[in-house]
């Protein structure tokens, strides 16, 4: 596993403009004390391959929300990045340098067929196999690092989950009905309507404590109008295997779809909605009475308006933008 990594990022740095990515640079890499070493070791062995000297920190115990910020700034030291592992989310606004946070180390290949694909990545030496091997294996060391490279190591600008509640909670949400999609762009909270659409939320609250949306795309992505996903095949076709749910249609003048409402995705009869789902970019009131309003986002609108958009008309997207990670934000603060 770690020469796959230490190639990968070998193969990046060569490819970036002829010369080394990361040439008489330092690496901070920070860990909890109790997380996972060998991950810790390869991605050490990753950055000095690639022309990083490396310091390793192991924290303990982890501090959440601002407490974070604080720890990490007082490690930095004069480094030029920053890798964070197995951390909670962190904002890293005051750090000064290009910072990764987040990367998963428990996460492994599940199979060979996961190597062969990072291989032949690694053959081709492209940034455009690279993003491939991204995007079929999302939640791996060696697919989480290269993501890591491929994205300049841009801040991750995420609140802690404590003061995403505080966020909710300000805007009029509970905890116990807030669905939260983690993005590349940002954590997404989604406040959703059991007042309107008891059966529907029930569903993706279900689905969503799952797992069933874990690494699950944006498929259809229309500029102007709205982002769908919650299909696990990414064709538009797909669902879970429960029944479908009947519609539950808001009258216009209790809610109405406008900007960051979430509605329930359906094929043409009215009681076919199952797992889809999708957040309007603008007001679309022509959908009113014809589709069922699950929730509205309360946080994370800049994150929707960065999702990758899809062709003009069908919306169709390549090399989608996912949902990393859904989970109800009641579980875990």
């Amino acid at each position: 596993m770690t020469r796959i990594i230490a190639a990968g990022m070998l193969c990046i740095a060569l490819s970036m403009g002829g010369a080394s990515l990361a040439s008489a640079q330092s690496a901070l890499v920070v860990r909890s004390a109790d997380g996972d070493a060998d991950c810790s070791d390869a991605v050490v062995g990753s950055l000095q391959t690639a022309g990083f000297s490396v310091q390793v920190e192991a924290i303990s115990p982890v501090p959440e929300g601002q407490a974070i910020d604080n720890a990490l700034g007082a490690l930095v030291n004069g480094h030029s990045l920053l890798i964070g592992l197995d951390l909670p989310p962190a904002t890293f606004t005051a750090l000064g340098v290009p910072a990764y946070g987040n990367l998963l180390c428990q996460a492994r290949f599940s199979s060979e067929g996961g190597e062969a694909v990072l291989a032949r990545a690694l053959e081709i030496g492209q940034p455009i196999a690279f993003q491939a091997a991204v995007i079929l294996y999302p939640e791996t060391t060696a697919g989480s690092l290269a993501l890591a490279i491929l994205s300049g190591f841009d801040s991750l600008a995420k609140p802690s989950l404590t003061q995403l509640a505080a966020q909710v909670a300000a805007a009029g949400g509970e905890a116990a009905k807030t669905m939260v999609i983690d993005t590349r762009h940002g954590l997404i909270a989604i406040n959703l309507r059991d007042d309107l659409a008891p059966q529907h939320t029930a569903r993706m609250l279900e689905l969503t404590r799952e797992g069933f949306y874990d690494g699950v795309v944006f498929h259809r992505v229309i500029d102007g109008f709205m982002a769908q996903t919650g299909d696990p095949t990414g064709t538009g076709r797909g669902g879970s295997d429960k029944p479908d749910v009947p519609a539950e249609f808001s009258d216009p003048t209790v809610a109405s779809f406008t900007r960051g409402i979430v509605g329930m995705a359906r094929s043409q009869s009215p009681d076919s909605a199952n797992s889809q789902f999708f957040i309007m970019f603008e007001d679309g009131p022509f959908l009113d009475g014809q589709y069922t309003i699950i929730g509205e986002v309360l946080v994370g609108m800049d994150a929707v308006d960065q999702i990758k958009r899809g062709a003009e008309g069908s919306g169709a997207v390549t090399n989608p933008d996912r949902m990393q990670r859904v989970f109800v934000l009641a579980d875990e603060i």
